[in-house]
């Protein structure tokens, strides 16, 4: 999962023009990244027995809206969590606008404060579909395995290398354990592995789709200034993430939490920001 859109398209449109806009805007929906999940690998089976949850990992289900400046239409997306009979996770997200549909799952196990990749797969129908993309993890080889139609390949495993879903939720976790300096993720991506890295810019009250949000603002480090994304994420619910602004080429994209139930409690006006909170 990235931010930007197919390179073919970046070469092709105008940056103001909709036809941009509209590929952006299905990039965007990518981030608040369902399908079936995917069977647990031999490997993954042996690990799930030891696994020892975090206590942030908590089934639950989400609603999102994505908008995109100078469009006139907008998107929903869908994120949940849930606990297998085996012991691992299945993270899921879906989204669906007028021209594409998107569905991305991760599967995973838990060792304390850190989350292990199984396998992941990422699904794309309407305006640009291609053959769904499956990912298996092998600790013991330290090899992903890639499988996309009839393409196969394989590309090394850094230590705690995650798929592009479950990092997400472990940053989650680093910053319930106020862990600032581990905001650092081995990220797996098709044919590489990257480094995403985050800086906390602060704390914020912000309205939602929920009412008002006690949240701590952070903002993903890049090495240079054409784009910029930041992330809120609501502390009062276990830093579950409430809204991303993204900032390029003079337009912005917005996505912001609508609904959301953590192991079963929807989300309630009692544990949001009071009124008399500055935004």
């Amino acid at each position: 999962m990235t931010f930007q859109a197919e390179p073919q398209t970046k070469q092709t449109l105008n940056p103001t023009s909709t036809g941009f806009k509209t590929a952006c805007f299905i990039a965007l929906l990518t981030i608040a990244n369902s399908g079936s999940a995917a069977q647990p690998s031999a490997a993954g089976q042996q690990m799930a027995g030891k696994s020892k949850h975090h206590p942030i990992l908590k089934p639950y289900t989400a609603e999102y809206t994505a908008s995109v400046e100078g469009l006139p239409f907008s998107g929903t997306g869908s994120r949940s969590l849930e606990k297998n009979a085996d012991g691992t996770w299945t993270l899921s997200f879906s989204a669906d606008t007028a021209f594409v549909g998107l569905n991305e799952t991760s599967q995973f196990l838990s060792e304390g404060n850190q989350l292990i990749a199984n396998q992941y797969t990422y699904k794309r129908t309407g305006l640009g579909n291609k053959p769904t993309e499956y990912a298996s993890f092998n600790w013991q080889q330290n090899k992903i395995h890639w499988q996309q139609g009839d393409k196969e390949w394989a590309i090394n495993l850094k230590p705690e290398t995650l798929d592009k879903l479950s990092y997400q939720l472990q940053l989650r976790m680093d910053l319930a354990a106020s862990n600032p300096q581990k905001l650092s993720y081995e990220v797996a991506d098709d044919d590489e592995v990257y480094q995403r890295q985050f800086i906390i810019e602060g704390e914020e009250v912000i309205k939602t789709g929920v009412g008002k949000l006690n949240t701590i603002k952070v903002k993903i480090k890049r090495d240079d200034n054409d784009r910029s994304t930041w992330l809120w994420f609501a502390k009062d619910y276990d830093y579950f993430l409430v809204k991303l602004l993204q900032e390029e080429k003079g337009t912005s994209y917005t996505i912001e939490i609508k609904n959301a139930s953590i192991d079963g409690k929807p989300f309630k006006d009692s544990q949001t920001a009071r009124l008399t909170d500055k935004p």
